[in-house]
């Protein structure tokens, strides 16, 4: 189990990561009673926002093909299966800070 914030801030206000998710949203229990209202619209905003057919980017995988997402930059998804032909993806996640210590490992080497 694990709790991250759904929009994350570097102290210097930079963006971090926008974790979204409306199947898997845990209580909300970080925010004050008063505020709760205005908390989810803002989060019906958002999901608004990422529904709205002018965000997306369509497109189709050939076979062979592979695409990489950093999941704290990049909201993605799939559209359904049409139920023709075969479909086969495969799924890998790596820690970003594992592969940035090996990247300066290598880059020493």
């Amino acid at each position: 189990q694990a709790r991250r914030p759904l929009i994350e801030l570097a102290p210097d206000g930079e963006l971090i990561g926008v974790r979204f998710n409306n199947r898997s949203l845990a209580a909300v229990t970080d925010v004050p009673f008063e505020a709760m209202e205005d908390w989810y619209a803002a989060y019906r905003r958002l999901g608004e926002i990422i529904d709205d057919p002018a965000m997306e980017v369509i497109f189709r995988l050939d076979p062979g093909e592979s695409f990489l997402v950093d999941n704290t930059r990049v909201l993605h998804a799939r559209k359904a299966y049409s139920g023709t032909g075969t479909r086969w993806l495969q799924g890998c996640y790596a820690d970003l800070d594992g592969l940035r210590s090996r990247l300066a490992a290598l880059r020493a080497a």
